[in-house]
């Protein structure tokens, strides 16, 4: 039986499926010269992005729409923290292109 949550999930999936050729046509295109660790990283981060979202509208789901939006907001600015600490350090090994 197709529910609602089986939809979404399939969606996140698909999406998460373009994501990865994405990152790493962008990372090449910045000039990030990516190693193993910092794509660990950019994984991890994009991970833990998937896991706030669905358990902050699993909470909203279930009829807690106050705690749901509460944690939403709380990990946004955990997650906007991490992400800008990740761009500084995918950032720091970049190749300058010349003009």
């Amino acid at each position: 039986m197709i529910t609602g949550t089986s939809i979404f999930f399939l969606i996140a999936g698909a999406l998460t499926g373009l994501v990865i050729p994405a990152a790493a046509a962008g990372a090449r295109d910045l000039g990030l010269g990516m190693r193993w660790w910092k794509w660990l990283l950019a994984g991890a981060w994009y991970l833990l992005l998937l896991f706030f979202v669905f358990m902050d509208f699993t909470i909203i789901g279930e009829g807690e729409p106050a705690a749901g939006m509460k944690m939403l907001l709380f990990q946004g600015v955990i997650l906007i923290i991490l992400g800008v600490g990740l761009v500084r350090v995918l950032r720091a090994g970049r190749k300058r292109k010349s003009s």
